[in-house]
């Protein structure tokens, strides 16, 4: 006779293997699938076989090196913490960006990369929700992505709306994996949108650009909703003003973008002491005060790279940075000497409280 059971769902019991829960690691890339023309997803292994334990919608950091210069990026977790022994990330290629057109030119299978750590506070354990809308535009789908993959994966009946935006129908990043969820679960509704249809006449998706009509016309129980949003700042700019005209629940959002390759001036540079850890790191010219710090093995929190989230908040207690940010850093914050470490750049020798 068959018994019934049931039983919590557990990452380290399913595996009965060790389990990676932060820290410096090395990866081994296993699979590299092109999503669209632009855009490849990368599957990576522990190269100890250890399973990941991640929360969806988490980020991974990681120290690549590229001409011999360490390069640091977060990129958002594309994958779902059900499926943990991999954990995958999706790329797409950016106009100067010299990380993302590195990975979609050469990282293939077999090749080891280091991370930092795991870590982000957007992430779907830390922020339920009984009425989510993930709202995504171009690579921002990637965290939204592991949520839903989430959602899905533990038949969680949860009331969900996903709304996409992309330039074109070939724009669209997972569109396969989205129309299939659409079809299969009666909870969550799939919204596709795109700014032209291009080449493809018979798009049954909408056309337009993010706006609180648009929204409400896809989303009548918008107001009820707690967004959950990513995408690239123009993107976010727009949502920030769709949400301000709408009385939401709640708004989380996350901020990715990639840094361009840009000459920085000579005069950047310098030795960096971090007062708390008692150690110090030579800053070359153009690198950040993030990048000294990983190089020392100090660990700063961080997410976006590039001034707007404000998780990188660190003190500086001596000297003078070139803080090149995006509004992540409120003005009070600024008076009493905070900057972000993750686009301050030394101007001779600095200390930081780190």
């Amino acid at each position: 006779m068959l018994m019934e059971t049931s039983f919590p769902f557990s990452l380290s019991a399913a595996n009965q293997q060790p389990c990676y829960r932060g820290g410096p690691a090395t990866l081994v890339c296993k699979a590299v699938i092109d999503e669209t023309h632009d855009s490849k997803t990368f599957v990576f292994e522990d190269s100890q076989s250890r399973s990941f334990d991640f929360k969806p919608g988490q980020y991974v950091s990681f120290k690549f090196k590229i001409e011999g210069k360490p390069c640091l990026r977060a990129y958002s977790i594309s994958s779902t913490p059900t499926r943990p022994h991999n954990i995958q990330i999706t790329v797409k290629r950016v106009p100067g960006g010299l990380v993302s057109n590195w990975l979609n030119d050469h990282m293939s299978p077999g090749m080891s990369v280091e991370i930092a750590d795991i870590g982000g506070r957007f992430n779907y354990f830390d922020i339920p929700s009984q009425k989510p809308l993930f709202l995504s535009g171009g690579s921002g789908v990637t965290p939204v992505m592991s949520m839903l993959q989430y959602i899905t994966d533990v038949v969680d009946q949860t009331d969900v709306e996903f709304v996409h935006f992309a330039r074109t129908p070939k724009d669209i990043i997972f569109r396969d994996q989205l129309e299939f969820v659409a079809r299969r679960f009666p909870n969550i509704k799939v919204h596709l949108v795109v700014g032209d249809v291009g080449e493809e006449a018979c798009f049954r998706g909408k056309t337009g650009k993010i706006s609180a009509a648009l929204m409400q016309s896809l989303v009548p129980d918008l107001s009820h909703r707690e967004i959950f949003m990513c995408g690239p700042e123009g993107f976010m700019k727009a949502a920030r003003a769709m949400a301000a005209e709408v009385p939401i629940g709640a708004l989380h959002e996350e901020s990715f973008g990639e840094k361009v390759s840009i000459e920085e001036p000579d005069r950047l540079g310098g030795e960096v002491y971090f007062s708390s850890s008692g150690k110090h790191e030579t800053c070359a010219p153009g690198e950040t005060i993030l990048e000294a710090a990983l190089n020392a093995g100090i660990w700063i929190e961080s997410s976006c790279h590039q001034g707007v989230c404000g998780s990188c908040k660190v003190k500086l207690t001596q000297g003078e940075v070139d803080m090149q940010d995006l509004g992540g850093l409120p003005g009070c914050d600024r008076s009493e000497g905070y900057v972000l470490a993750c686009c301050s750049r030394p101007m001779g020798s600095v200390s930081i409280d780190a």
